[in-house]
This record gives C-alpha cells, structure tokens and sequence, in this order.
C-alpha cells in the first residue's frame, strides 16, 4: 500500500520560477493524494515486464549545464556518478561524453523536458513556455506559473495530469509501448509521464514540512524585497530533502522482489535548479555544492539497489538536463514582473492594449485583446483581432488570427520604440535586446518564423539581423527559434516575443528578466542556458561505441528533441549475453 502524502511537491518542483505558491496548510489538505500512482493497470495474467530488450535507467538533472557537470566529473567531484556510469577516476571508458547537445527554445522548464520526451520541438508538441495562451480555447495553460502565483495548475501536474494534457503528440513512453505492450515504465517526480506504468513522488512529511518552513517565506520574501533578513535566507535543506525523499522513494519501491525492477526508470531529480534560483552565492557555487553534497550521495543509494537486484550489468544510463542558468540582479529594477507602474504590462496598458488578468483561468465575459506570459529571458505576446471584440470591453474571439498592420505592428512598434527612448514607460528603456513578430497564421495552420522587428513596420530574418548584429554568445538561436514558433502550434509562442538582455551580457547588472526577484534565471539562446550535457553509458560496450551511435543520432542538429529517438534506439535493441569488446 502507497503511503499518502502532499502532492504539493509539483509547487515546489516547479514554481520556483513564479513569485512563490502561496500554497497554506488548508491548501496542502485539499491535494492530499498517494505519494504513488498507478498510472497503467495491467491485466492479472500479462507479463510483468519485458525483459528481452536493453534496459534503460534515465536521469534527468533540472537546471545543469553541460561544462560544470562535466568538469565536476572529471575532477572526481562526484564518485558515485563516477561509480554509476562504470567510471575509473578521471577514465570513463564506457560512457560518451557529448560535447554538442542544445536545449529548446526557450530554455526553460516545460518547454525542454516536453521536447526532450516527446521527440519533437514545441511549434510542433504544443508546450511553448512555462506558461502560454492557446488561442482555440481562449485560456493559459501553466504548468509551472510566472506571471501570478497559483499552485493549482502545478499540483495538478501530478494529480491530474495537467501537462501531460497539453501535449499534443505521443510521449516517449507511449511510443515504446506501441512497439513493447509488456513493458515495464517507472517515473519519479517527472511532470511527463504518459504511458508509464507507476508516478513516484516524495512522501507527505517532506512536502509538508518543505511547504510550509522552506519554500513559502523564501518566495514571499523575493517576490516583494530586494533582500532578504537573516531567518529568511534560502535554506538548501528544503530542496535537498525532496530529491533525498524521491530517490528513497525509488529505493523503496524496488526492495519489493515480487516485481522486475523497470525495463526503464526515469529518475528527475529538481533541486539544482530550484536552489540555484535562490541561493546568494549564485548558481555555480550553488549548483556545484548540491550535486557534490546532496544529490551524488542520493544517486549512490540508487545506484547499490539497483546493482543489489542485478539491474545495472547491461543497463543503459542516459543523463541529461534541460537548461543551464544566469546570474542575475535579485531587485525589483531587473525584473521585468507584470505589477507595479513600471511593468511590461503597463507598456502593453499605455499602448493602448486591453491585457488578460494575470491568473490560470478568468472570468469567460472578462474583455481583453492582449495576453501576456512571462518565463525568464523570455516571453510571449498575444494579440487578438480588435475588430472581433465588439466595443472597447467586448469578448474577442481567439479562433482568428490578429490582423499584421492594425494589431500587431502597432504594440511591436511601442515596445521598439519604448526600448529606444523610454516615453511610455521609462524604466523599460533599454531591457529588451530583441523584438520577434511574424505575420500571424490561423491557428490550424503552420506558423512563420519570427523575424526580428527594426522599426517603422520593418522586420529582418534572424540570422541576417545577427550577421549584421553579431551576438557571440548565443547559439543556434535561428535554428531553435524556428523549432519553437514555425509549425503547427507555432502560435503558442506569441504573435511578438521578448528577449531581454540577459543571456547577451557579461555582468548580472546588465541583465533583466521577465519574472519576479530572483538570483539566477535562464530561457535566453545564450551557452550559458543552452548547453545541456548528455552522457551515455553501458558497461558491456566501450566509449567508442558508444559515441559512434550517439553521433549517428544527433546528425547535424543536436537538439534536444533527439533525446527521444536515443532512448527508443536503446530499448530497441536486444540485451546481449556477452561482453562487447571496441572496434
């Protein structure tokens, strides 16, 4: 029987990046779940699991950058991922170390893992953000809120299945059980999880305690102050117990013999990324002391189970991540947040926009031509046909698209102009580095890139803008600009889209985001929040082997998408009997 605890843990998860859950302990009763979900129900005479094919162990690191995982790694930083993926010392020689991997665009939370699991970018599977407008429904969906805070949508992440929800292609793990109807899929914590088997999360005590002394007053306090009191400093426990809690969870789970260990077990660990946001000594001092001090030990707890059931022989382990992070500016003068008079929304307000409250659901007679969704380095506007509305507080209608010239050059050109010279809003002058926009498609229909807006109705290609406007670091941003806006739910990324300076600057004072006070941010298409690491490993074949495979894969664009064709070229392989020797 499944302990029952908070499944609050989806606020924790993944609304670090909002002003804080505001989740009491009247909340925290109302979602009181099992802290285990039976997501598939076999039939009583079914196998338990199929065992003929290359098992598969997925860890997915939040908020872990490529060059400090794998420097950590090679100074021996972390001797129990060392251990795990067959490593000697500095020597690992049956893991690949790749060096090309990207995240999506943006680099944030939902987007990526969406992208990572599905095989697909988001113009495609449909989870452009954090949080995005879909049009056809006229409603935001938030799995993991920026503009407001609300933890409903993220508990129901859990309870529900809310992002699982939005995503409009198959899962991973729905695709393998196409191919294996036996198969045998575990999730811990994870918020896609769509054709597995069990959910685990961590237990009510933790959530509980987590809840309401560690997250709640940490969030307040940086939503509303530009420092923090001494008694109300970040404390790394709350995030340490969770992924602590998760990974005993899965232990727990697997000391019953009665069932196989999982033909594949993905194990999401957050709090990299959660403490990262928060901690005062920034996000790579901070980062490097979780994975030393928290998360490594926690993975040694898997790993010996794992090898005590025989489970890690022939067991592929994949690690990757979905984001790195920036530093930047904990005050109210860098985050481009939706309150107060110097806001986004009162740029949008001044231009003469009529702007969706910033809730998950609103009322259905609530006028408004504009929504605004905000995630880190990003965000997104959406722009009805005014002519639809009927009067100045009339209901438009979503299904159309907004008209180029009368409704979407208009703002394009006060958030230019605004970014110039400050006369709508001066405060803003200056935040943003790149205003997108595209001529707008209906819904139903394959979406445009964005282009770069100039000015006076005038629009560039990307790539021609930043040849003639070289930004260093960012990578690949055409490329992955178009994965997030040119397709079939390309309009879920806006009809104009922000980049603030962020990823495009060298110091933290330069830098703004769109997003309450925080320490660290990411979404940009800079290095820093792209480059994600991926590492596969398996004891029965060499490194060489590996990285030939690997590379075959990745091709020419090593984006995250490719991740699902790797662990579904893995599991299709046959387990093999003997030990493999390199080329």
């Amino acid at each position: 029987m499944a302990r029952r605890g908070f499944v609050s843990l989806a606020c924790l998860t993944l609304t670090a990046h909002s002003v804080g859950c505001m989740t009491t302990a009247k909340t925290a009763q109302l979602v009181l779940t099992d802290t285990e979900r039976t997501i598939r129900e076999r039939d009583k005479n079914a196998p338990k699991s199929s065992p003929n094919n290359a098992p598969i162990l997925f860890l997915a690191f939040d908020g872990v950058n490529r060059d400090l995982l794998y420097d950590m790694l090679e100074k021996g930083e972390l001797p129990k991922l060392t251990d795990l993926l067959s490593g000697e010392g500095k020597n690992f020689p049956h893991a690949y170390f790749d060096p090309t991997l990207l995240s999506t665009m943006p680099s944030s939370t939902m987007a990526a893992w969406t992208t990572a699991m599905t095989g697909v970018p988001p113009a495609v599977h449909g989870v452009s953000g954090n949080e995005f407008f879909i049009r056809e429904e006229s409603r935001l969906g938030a799995p993991a809120p920026v503009s407001f805070s609300d933890s409903k949508p993220t508990i129901e992440i859990y309870t529900d299945g809310y992002l699982n929800n939005l995503v409009k292609v198959p899962t991973v793990y729905e695709r393998m059980r196409q191919r294996e109807p036996n198969i045998a899929i575990w999730v811990a914590l994870h918020q896609i999880y769509s054709g597995a088997d069990r959910l685990l999360f961590a237990t009510n005590t933790v959530m509980a305690r987590a809840l309401e002394e560690g997250l709640i007053k940490i969030t307040k306090k940086t939503a509303k102050t530009a420092t923090l009191q001494d008694d109300d400093k970040p404390d790394r426990a709350m995030f340490a117990m969770l992924d602590d809690d998760v990974i005993d969870k899965v232990v727990d789970a697997l000391d019953d013999e009665d069932d196989p260990v999982p033909d594949v077990l993905t194990v999401y660990l957050t709090g990299t990324d959660l403490y990262a946001h928060v901690a005062e000594e920034g996000p790579d001092e901070a980062r490097r002391a979780y994975l030393h001090e928290v998360a490594d030990p926690a993975l040694g707890r898997l790993a010996a189970k794992l090898r005590e059931r025989g489970a890690l022989s022939d067991r592929w382990v994949v690690l990757t991540s979905d984001h790195g992070h920036t530093p930047v500016r904990h005050d109210e003068s860098h985050a481009l947040y939706t309150e107060g008079p110097d806001s986004p929304a009162r740029l949008i307000d001044k231009a003469g926009y009529r702007l969706r409250p910033f809730a998950e659901k609103v009322d259905k007679d609530k006028g408004f031509d504009a929504v605004l969704a905000e995630g880190g380095a990003t965000s997104f506007v959406y722009l009805a046909d005014r002519t639809t509305c009927g009067g100045p507080k009339g209901v438009c209608d979503w299904k159309k698209p907004p008209r180029y010239r009368e409704d979407v050059l208009p703002l394009a050109e006060a958030i230019f102009q605004n970014n110039r010279e400050g006369k709508l809003v001066p405060a803003l002058k200056g935040t943003i580095d790149l205003v997108l926009t595209r001529e707008p498609k209906p819904y139903a229909e394959d979406d445009l890139p964005f282009e770069v807006y100039v000015g006076d109705g005038r629009t560039v290609p990307l790539g021609a803008y930043l040849e003639q406007h070289p930004h260093p670091t960012y990578i690949e941003a055409e490329g992955r600009l178009r994965d997030l806006a040119a397709g079939p739910r390309g309009e879920r990324a806006g009809d104009i889209m922000l980049i603030a300076h962020n990823g495009d600057r060298d110091i933290p004072d330069e830098r703004y985001y769109f997003a309450s006070p925080y320490r660290s941010w990411h979404g940009s298409p800079s290095r820093q929040d792209s480059e994600i690491p991926l590492i596969v490993a398996n004891p029965r074949y060499m490194k060489e082997q590996i990285r030939d495979r690997v590379k075959l894969l990745l091709a020419d664009a090593p984006r995250q998408q490719k991740i699902t064709d790797l662990l579904l070229d893995l599991r299709g392989e046959p387990r093999k009997t003997t030990s493999a020797h390199a080329d």
